[in-house]
């Protein structure tokens, strides 16, 4: 139950924060490209900031909801 729940909340914080860290499904679209694109290629396109920023917004984003779900199974599990 205590990972139903934790899920649960991981995924909540992820939708509530979404419109913070990006502003359409595009933007997330984008830094999915860019996490996906080594960033050598990116150096060569001079895109290596969007590269770094994007991946950074995308982590942040991801670790935060992990972050929630991890510390509502905290909370919950029996001691």
């Amino acid at each position: 139950m205590e990972t139903l729940l934790s899920i649960i909340a991981g995924l909540a914080s992820l939708k509530l924060s979404f419109k913070f860290f990006f502003n359409d499904m595009d933007d997330l679209y984008e830094c999915i490209k860019y996490w996906l694109t080594p960033d050598i290629i990116s150096m060569f396109r001079r895109e290596y900031v969007h590269d770094w920023w994007a991946e950074l917004k995308l982590f942040i984003w991801l670790f935060l909801g992990g972050l929630a779900g991890y510390a509502t199974y905290q909370f919950l599990a029996p001691a």
